[in-house]
């Protein structure tokens, strides 16, 4: 039944991102108000999906842990969302220093981060854009709801490979909508525009990861995504393809790096076993 109801989601939010996200596409009306809205009306399949089957499926009980975990900041905990605030900060760092100070590349933009020094009552606005525009959307689903079923049926690493793919490919439409960074990807290189796959297999690792050691905080999640949108990518906008590539790069080492540590540790493996236990 489990099983079933996982593949209901899936090929549910599949279905319906996809649906809206092609529609403007193939009927040559990308880029106007009404194809835009369509298009941005699939994006929050995954957080709509996974709330239904939520509702639908878990007991009160269940449902009332639910929202604690996607909610509750005391139940997060401070130390995980600073370590990642500090790891994303570090990976953009580096990767201008790699594309800008040694390799050349235009400075990026950073037009957020003048208009925030400028006026610092933006940052709110800055953070609540980067909140709608992906966990919002998405994590009620991806961490929110799929993660746990696939955690009891793979285990840790598998389970995050297999959203982490899901989580990829579910950006299909992106990649022939203008103005969208796998659009731009796209245009610039088919190697790096298939390469966007694994790496956004290794950063659901990440989350993951990040998952497990709040004793699988939603809200833990979901800041994981927003950091990794906001502190290497709507921060430093506009910037070039060149620039971009690095990043994802750079974050691609790092997330291999906790790749190995999640295989190589029997602590974290212990940690992972009493999650999925709990789960179960």
């Amino acid at each position: 039944m489990e099983n079933r109801r996982l593949f209901l989601f899936f090929a549910l939010t599949l279905g319906w991102t996809w649906t809206c996200g092609f529609i403007p596409v193939i009927f040559g009306f990308t880029g106007t108000p009404i194809g835009t809205f369509i298009f941005y009306f699939g994006g929050g399949a995954p957080s709509v999906v996974g709330l239904f089957m939520v509702f639908l499926t878990y007991p009160k009980e269940r449902i009332k842990d639910y929202f604690k975990r996607c909610f509750s900041i005391k139940y997060m905990g401070w130390k995980w969302p600073l370590i990642v605030v500090i790891a994303f900060s570090l990976i953009s760092a580096i990767s201008i220093y790699i594309g800008v100070g040694q390799l050349g590349y235009d400075m990026p933009g950073m037009d957020f981060i003048h208009v925030i020094i400028g006026n610092p009552l933006m940052l709110p606005l800055v953070i609540l854009i980067s909140i709608v525009s992906g966990p919002l959307n998405e994590e009620f689903g991806w961490r929110g709801y799929a993660l746990d079923k696939l955690l009891v049926r793979f285990g840790f690493l598998k389970a995050s490979l297999i959203l982490g793919f899901a989580w990829a490919i579910w950006h299909l439409p992106w990649y022939f909508t203008p103005g969208q960074a796998q659009y731009n990807l796209l245009q610039d290189s088919v190697f790096d525009a298939v390469m966007y796959i694994p790496s956004v297999m290794l950063l659901s690792i990440f989350v993951s990861f990040v998952y497990i050691k709040t004793k699988r905080s939603i809200l833990a999640g979901a800041l994981v995504h927003m950091l990794s949108n906001l502190l290497g990518s709507q921060l430093l906008s506009p910037y070039t393809t060149e620039i971009s590539t690095i990043i994802r790069y750079v974050k691609s080492i790092f997330f291999i790096i906790i790749m190995l540590y999640v295989i190589f540790s029997k602590k974290f493996r212990q940690e992972a076993a009493e999650q999925i236990a709990a789960i179960q």
